[in-house]
């Protein structure tokens, strides 16, 4: 049976140019996020939108990101505030769905210049520093979970909805940043269920995903190597700069 699914599979069709690019993309995504502390999926996703489709860019970059996850995942664990991110789970996990419907429907080109867009909003919102600085009720909880788990099935990026809501609540940064780490990590999945009960992740898709945790992983020790070496402020700058014009470039072409 493995025999059969060995040579049965579209091996030309996954060594391509199309991975090698994809793999640049990967590590220099995951460099950026391992260095800032986010940004992996806004830099990469655009990419691989043109190389791979929609639905295959979400399926890629959910799979690479359970497979790379688990490293950050799990020492965060000890440091998450389970009342604060419990709601925006449950929220994010109800609306992730409705994200990947409307993933399966909207036309490829559409669909890049719509991340475009998105990526474009979110670059603007953090360059300029703004965070949510009302009351943390449970009502605003819903809704950060919400709109971030609709961008997560939609296209990837929801994290940084939950990372702009995370930064303006009480506590420490490293509580700040185990909020994100975990949420974020457990929406992965909710994607990933939803286009494989669809019957839209094909194996050669698993295969690419599986290729491509080793640029991705790679590219993150490398930032988490530069942590603390580079200017933190004039760095981010020049990766918000980078997004705006990733975003500019998706609407445009």
């Amino acid at each position: 049976m493995l025999d059969i699914i060995w040579f049965d599979m579209p091996w030309e069709a996954i060594w391509s140019q199309d991975l090698v690019i994809a793999s640049i993309f990967a590590m220099v995504g995951a460099a950026i996020r391992g260095l800032t502390g986010f940004g992996a999926n806004l830099i990469w996703a655009p990419a691989l939108v043109v190389l791979y489709g929609p639905v295959e860019t979400v399926a890629i970059m959910g799979i690479t990101g359970i497979l790379s996850a688990v490293p950050v995942f799990v020492p965060a664990m000890g440091n998450v505030d389970w009342r604060e991110i419990r709601i925006i789970i449950v929220s994010a996990f109800v609306l992730a769905p409705a994200g990947v419907m409307s993933l399966l429907y909207l036309e490829p080109d559409m669909f890049r210049r719509v991340v475009g867009g998105l990526i474009f909003l979110m670059a603007g919102l953090l360059m300029t520093g703004w965070h949510y600085e009302g009351t943390r009720s449970a009502a605003s909880k819903i809704i950060a979970g919400g709109v971030s788990g609709y961008l997560a099935g939609f296209a990837g990026i929801g994290g940084p909805i939950c990372a702009l809501y995370f930064l303006s609540a009480p506590g420490t940064a490293q509580a700040q940043r185990a909020n994100n780490t975990v949420s974020v990590s457990l929406l992965i999945p909710v994607p990933i269920l939803s286009l494989g009960l669809s019957g839209l992740i094909g194996l050669d898709t698993v295969i690419k995903a599986f290729i491509l945790v080793a640029p991705y992983v790679v590219g993150q020790c490398l930032g988490s190597l530069l942590f603390g070496m580079v200017p933190q402020k004039a760095f981010r700058q020049i990766v918000l700069l980078l997004l705006a014009a990733i975003g500019v470039g998706s609407m445009a072409f």
